[in-house]
């Protein structure tokens, strides 16, 4: 799972170099590498607007469960945004809660310790974050511990 800008997603020698074959582009117009089988747009824009804000809350569960979906099929998986900083890092923040059942902030840590300009000045969509980071913690694993187990094969 990689996490970038645009540069790296037009980059054709590192698309090549890491296997990347499945790209979540967080922004409404950039284009797409043509190398590229797998391609999601998510389209928020980063301009601090209440809108934009909402929309990645609301579409948080499933930017989660597809990036999750494309990785735990072994695909390499490229996220990225015009900078690499906010969309896209809210993105691998919604995956981080999901997949390793991360609390936000420690999502949001994670990410800055792996790419320092992750998040800064601060975090645009740190409202989204939080707003997954309790749906997931306080409804969906709460309801995932209430299922019957799967039966055990012989």
């Amino acid at each position: 799972l990689w996490l970038g800008n645009i540069k790296a997603a037009l980059d054709e020698d590192f698309i090549r170099q890491h296997r990347i074959t499945t790209v979540f582009n967080c922004t409404k117009a950039l284009p797409f590498s043509p190398s590229i089988p797998i391609k999601y747009r998510i389209p928020v824009d980063d301009n601090l607007k209440e809108e934009e804000i909402r929309n990645m809350e609301e579409w948080s569960g499933e930017i989660a469960y597809k990036i999750l979906a494309e990785y735990l099929d072994g695909k390499t998986v490229l996220v990225h945004c015009a900078a690499g900083k906010q969309r896209s890092a809210a993105s691998v923040a919604f995956l981080l809660i999901v997949h390793l059942k991360m609390r936000g902030t420690d999502a949001m840590r994670h990410i800055r310790e792996r790419r320092p300009i992750a998040f800064l000045p601060r975090a645009n969509f740190e409202r989204a974050i939080d707003y997954f980071d309790r749906k997931f913690h306080g409804e969906i694993l709460p309801a995932m511990s209430k299922l019957p187990n799967k039966p055990k094969h012989m």
